[in-house]
């Protein structure tokens, strides 16, 4: 597999921590300077307090986030939380997570970032927060070589794998309520009953359905229309504007400066959507 370069933060995120924490120590009101869980002091202050940054990142979804077998990390999302951590002067302490255990992490003050190929969607807008989108993607449909899926209209009546907690199952469950949809817990689960025969079809993102039929043969995508295109985003938890100001500054600068133009070509093999700058 190969590894992210080292990516170099604009020195004016490093100086934008020190600005926002000085902020925060004269004039932020105790319900804005954190979250329940966070003991009242804010994530960014507690970050630069402990020089650690908590990311939860995935675990075995290509490109945006593996976890080797020396125990290293490497995808997109994870060049991602480096330099985030970089513009704290912090160390990167990762927890795993899942589709479906993205909120819940957040929730319970196990992270204080989730960088996961995490969707934006109103509904999850609902139980925590979303930081401005930093990548772009879309769903669609993976099935074998010789499968008779030519078009989403086939899917009716096969069963098709999705990871529980991801814009797959949802989708498969609005748009086609006549597939058999069968849940998996995670994408290594779904991808291995696609491979055993288990199930006929896989939904999943554009960037990693891509990355399986370039990695694997006997695999192809659905000749269709992308579903949903969405916008991925650093999530948060409610309730500490600070912190969400921060990331938002981060990314920004992050889409601006030219550092995910790169992340994007090494680790997506595409060029970042110009509505992103």
């Amino acid at each position: 597999m190969k590894r992210s370069p080292k990516l170099l933060i604009l020195p004016m995120i490093a100086a934008l921590a020190l600005s926002v924490t000085a902020c925060t120590s004269t004039s932020a009101s105790p319900s804005a300077a954190g979250p329940t869980g966070t003991g009242g002091s804010g994530i960014l202050q507690q970050v630069l307090e402990k020089d650690v940054l908590r990311v939860g990142v995935q675990t075995e979804v290509a490109p945006w986030g593996l976890l080797n077998s020396d125990g290293s990390r490497e995808g997109y999302d994870i060049a991602l939380a480096e330099v985030l951590a970089e513009s704290l002067g912090a160390k990167v302490e990762y927890v795993n997570a899942s589709n479906e255990t993205r909120i819940p992490l957040l929730q319970t003050d196990k992270v204080d970032v989730v960088i996961a190929s995490f969707t934006a969607t109103t509904e999850r807008a609902q139980s925590v927060a979303f930081s401005i989108p930093y990548a772009a993607t879309g769903t669609v449909v993976v099935v074998p070589e010789g499968s008779d899926i030519e078009s989403y209209e086939d899917l009716a009546g096969h069963s098709v794998a999705t990871s529980r907690g991801s814009s797959g199952e949802v989708i498969l469950e609005e748009e086609f309520p006549d597939a058999e949809a069968t849940k998996f817990e995670s994408y290594a689960d779904s991808l291995q009953a696609l491979r055993s025969g288990k199930v006929e079809a896989l939904i999943e993102s554009t960037v990693v359905a891509n990355q399986l039929v370039a990695d694997e043969d006997g695999f192809r995508l659905v000749d269709a229309d992308v579903l949903r295109p969405s916008l991925m985003s650093v999530g948060v938890a409610q309730g500490d504007s600070v912190w969400l100001d921060y990331v938002d500054t981060f990314v920004r600068l992050w889409n601006n400066s030219g550092q995910n133009q790169a992340a994007t070509q090494e680790w997506l093999a595409t060029d970042m959507p110009e509505f992103l700058k």
